[in-house]
């Protein structure tokens, strides 16, 4: 029997087990009420001091010191990324654009389906709502162990088509030895930018940089976009200041395989996961022991030859998980996690779909690789995570409107309404209510 030595296969068998192997997915520990008074004390700074004191922290935790006159990256800069990319490799500078056509695409046809709401009344009035724009909003796009340029395109694009007026991206910076230019950003994170047509990025970030976001000029309608736990909890204590998107933490992936499916694949998608971060989960679920086995000693060939050999190892000994359970107890575990990422490589994935309401996003069928998600297929890939996917939906357009609603009463209207409604303000209480209806309805 093969076995993977830092992911033993595991049986579900009982569904009264189900709360306890959801608690074991959970990554909050010990440190979240560290993350809590860091992110305040960090906060406090920021709404106090302002600027300076995102420029303080970010040289403490990031070790990169910013010049305060010069801090907003400019256009120029962003659009000579551009050019050198499209000259020095222009299949990437290809695969960009196939990305961001795809992303936009994808948000365009959701703006469509955002239809305004008109209901007529008896007396020739309406009532109805409306779909409005924000005017502003900060985008966050992550850093630290690597740089993404999809993030950027995902955030970006859907507040774009919704028609936000002003988006400003933020984006830890690297130590000025490791890249080119004086802002440590990837080339490619400028040279999407410029692309996209997004003209503010400035190079900080974490819970500095979203407290900026907000206390700060720009004073931003809603913030946007995944981070680690800081980001996290930066943006649970905004709330209130601001809107957000969601509170979305590590990432996570659940498969649920059948005997149809390849076990090199299965074992490609989960390293792809847990290659993200030491607190990525990546769990797969079948009935067949056999498949099981059989991706433990994919994982185990392939994480041992992988130049992200430490994280993957540090990622899969901590959140990865082999079970072995029926498709019901699959589908149930699947339900009560809510997992961010779903895949379905099993045979007959539609007659799964129906019973798989709560996870983020649903990859179906074995040619559905969540990677293709993560790069740009259409749908967006900054989705819930820690089972708030059970409530929430991924970033989209729609996270960028916000609904009005509309009342146009004609006279007729408001006489045949006063009535009623001055009774029922009378019921509660209030005088004024119901004079302020009947004063209406005694003038048609």
């Amino acid at each position: 029997m093969h076995r993977c030595y830092f992911i033993p296969i595991t049986d579900l068998t009982n569904r009264a087990d189900l709360p306890g192997w959801v608690a074991s997915l959970a990554r909050n520990g010990e440190s979240e009420e560290d993350t809590r008074k860091a992110v305040m004390a960090i906060l406090a700074d920021v709404r106090r001091d302002g600027l300076p004191a995102v420029l303080d922290w970010t040289g403490r935790l990031d070790g990169v010191r910013l010049d305060p006159d010069s801090l907003r990256i400019p256009e120029s800069t962003l659009e000579a990324a551009r050019t050198d990319l499209d000259r020095q490799r222009p299949e990437l500078m290809a695969a960009l654009r196939e990305m961001i056509g795809n992303i936009r695409r994808f948000a365009e046809g959701q703006r469509r389906c955002l239809s305004d709401l008109e209901l007529p009344l008896p007396g020739g009035g309406t009532v109805g709502e409306r779909w409005c724009a924000l005017k502003t909003a900060g985008v966050y796009i992550p850093g630290g162990r690597a740089f993404y340029p999809s993030t950027l395109a995902m955030t970006v694009i859907p507040a774009q088509v919704a028609g936000v007026d002003r988006i400003v991206g933020v984006t830890p910076p690297k130590a000025a030895a490791t890249l080119p230019g004086a802002w440590g950003v990837d080339p490619l994170v400028l040279a999407c930018a410029a692309e996209l047509g997004l003209t503010e990025l400035y190079p900080f970030g974490g819970a500095q940089a979203l407290g900026w976001l907000a206390f700060g000029e720009p004073a931003v309608d809603l913030i946007a976009g995944p981070g680690n736990r800081f980001v996290a909890e930066a943006k649970r204590q905004l709330i209130g200041t601001c809107g957000i998107d969601a509170l979305a933490g590590p990432t996570e992936l659940l498969v649920l395989a059948d005997g149809s499916a390849d076990p090199a694949w299965l074992a490609e998608d989960l390293l792809a996961q847990a290659e993200h971060d030491p607190d990525a989960a990546a769990v797969l679920v079948s009935y067949d022991r056999g498949l099981l086995e059989a991706v433990a000693a994919e994982l185990q060939i392939r994480t041992a030859t992988s130049p992200r050999r430490a994280i993957l190892e540090q990622s899969l000994a901590s959140h990865g998980r082999l079970v072995c359970a029926s498709r019901d107890l699959a589908i149930a575990l699947a339900q009560a996690w809510a997992p961010e990422h779903l895949e379905l490589c099993v045979c007959d994935p539609e007659t799964w779909l129906p019973s798989l309401t709560t996870a983020g996003a649903v990859f179906i069928g074995s040619a559905s690789a969540e990677a293709f998600g993560d790069y740009g297929a259409g749908p967006n890939h900054v989705l819930p995570t820690d089972r708030s996917a059970r409530y929430t939906s991924p970033l989209g357009v729609a996270t960028f409107l916000k609904r009005q609603s509309l009342l146009r009463l004609s006279p007729a209207d408001a006489a045949a309404m006063a009535p009623w409604v001055e009774r029922l303000a009378e019921a509660e209480g209030l005088t004024h209510h119901g004079r302020s209806a009947a004063l209406r309805g005694h003038h048609p």
